[in-house]
């Protein structure tokens, strides 16, 4: 959620200025759309650093995408059997745990059972339902196709599941080797070098420059080892706090796109992301500039996000999607070209499908090559670091026995 300071005029003309919490910019500005207001500035508001730490060291249980997947099949489950929604609801509510999806769905239940459309009560739990879900379900009403609807959210959601996997998987593996490193190495200096000071001390000759750094070094960590700790939380802390603001968040994923590797691997993802989200909108009927607003505000990489985001100003002056896309700089040739044949054929759903999984499958072959590649790297480095310190600790001794001998 976002804190945003809004200054805007009311119906009868009066200005105010309040601050709102918001999951994101285009869901206010459609809230007050829907009220007449009109917003004459916005701004977003960082909180004082008390409470940006607070955010940082605090784990919400919110509602996954896995979670949500399941109760979409089975829900689904349910109508195909000619079981009624409050009935289905029902079933699905019954001795369930309280969880923060099922008590939206509690009250879901309850709105429906008072005359509430199913899309409109899910639209009330905004922070538990994605907008994806929600429109796609009005779509799914209007076209009296339900069932089908959410067919397609469990396929949409089954995939945006796989594909993040093999990116953590990615990810991960690398990340925890160098951590193993980083504290085997850490422990050496801390744990085994000051073993070795005193010897140096005995031989009384001059120590080269590696080894004396090296006992530095030691003796600092040795010395300021909890408050390095401490400055380290402090610092990640700090570093997922600002992840967590929009500006942050736009800054890290400008960075991950000037990665190698990464970079591939964060595009590959982000338009694999755009093109299944999109896909599954187009085949659920809704047109293509009410699916936008929602694609464009879903995609995780908000650099990307942003270049996408002239889309809708584009098809409003007339230019076709291909065209549009085209237009618009980094922009993939193929995903063009698909985009292009799929408007002239007719079957645009169909080909943002087959976009979406071409790009799975070179996330695939990316994940695998990362995995292959970083294992000896980090090895390398490690023996590197390792030896480095073994020659560092050894060469004055082996020196000082040479001048005895």
């Amino acid at each position: 959620m976002h804190k945003i300071k809004v200054r805007y005029a009311d119906e009868q003309g009066r200005t105010r200025e309040e601050v709102f919490e918001t999951r994101s910019l285009s869901e206010l500005r459609a809230a007050f759309n829907t009220k007449g207001y009109y917003i004459l500035s916005e701004s977003f508001e960082q909180g004082s650093l008390a409470e940006r730490l607070r955010d940082a060291f605090t784990f919400r249980q919110g509602v996954s995408v896995k979670e949500l997947n399941e109760f979409t099949k089975l829900l689904r489950t349910l109508l195909r059997s000619g079981m009624p929604i409050t009935d289905a609801l029902d079933v699905l509510l019954d001795d369930a745990e309280d969880t923060q999806l099922n008590m939206a769905l509690r009250q879901v239940n309850k709105d429906i059972r008072e005359g509430v459309a199913l899309s409109a009560a899910l639209g009330r739990h905004s922070d538990v339902f994605p907008d994806i879900y929600i429109k796609t379900i009005v779509a799914g009403e209007k076209a009296g196709a339900l069932e089908n609807i959410l067919k397609r959210l469990t396929e949409y959601f089954a995939s945006s599941i796989a594909v993040k996997r093999k990116v953590v998987a990615a990810l991960i593996y690398p990340a925890v080797l160098l951590a193993v490193s980083t504290l085997a190495v850490a422990y050496m200096i801390v744990a085994v070098v000051p073993e070795f000071a005193g010897l140096f001390r005995s031989l009384g000759a001059p120590l080269p420059l590696m080894t004396s750094l090296l006992l530095s070094s030691s003796e600092f960590l040795g010395e300021w080892f909890w408050l390095i700790i401490f400055a380290l939380m402090l610092l990640v802390g700090g570093l997922i706090s600002f992840s967590k603001s929009p500006d942050g968040r736009q800054k890290i994923d400008a960075v991950k796109l000037k990665l190698p590797l990464i970079r591939d691997l964060e595009k590959n993802f982000a338009y694999s992301q755009f093109s299944r989200t999109m896909a599954t909108m187009v085949e659920g009927g809704i047109p293509i500039m009410d699916s936008l607003a929602v694609v464009i505000d879903s995609m995780e990489n908000r650099v990307i996000a942003m270049r996408l985001a002239v889309l809708p100003e584009l098809l409003e002056k007339g230019m076709g999607f291909g065209n549009a896309l085209k237009s618009i700089p980094d922009t993939p040739k193929m995903m063009v070209r698909v985009i292009m044949v799929g408007e002239e054929s007719g079957n645009l759903g169909e080909m943002l499908e087959n976009m979406a999984d071409h790009y799975d499958e070179e996330i695939s072959e990316l994940t695998d090559m990362i995995t292959s590649l970083i294992e000896p790297i980090l090895f390398l480095a490690m023996a590197l670091v390792v030896g480095t310190i073994v020659i560092a600790l050894l060469y004055p001794v082996l020196t000082a026995a040479s001048q005895i001998n």
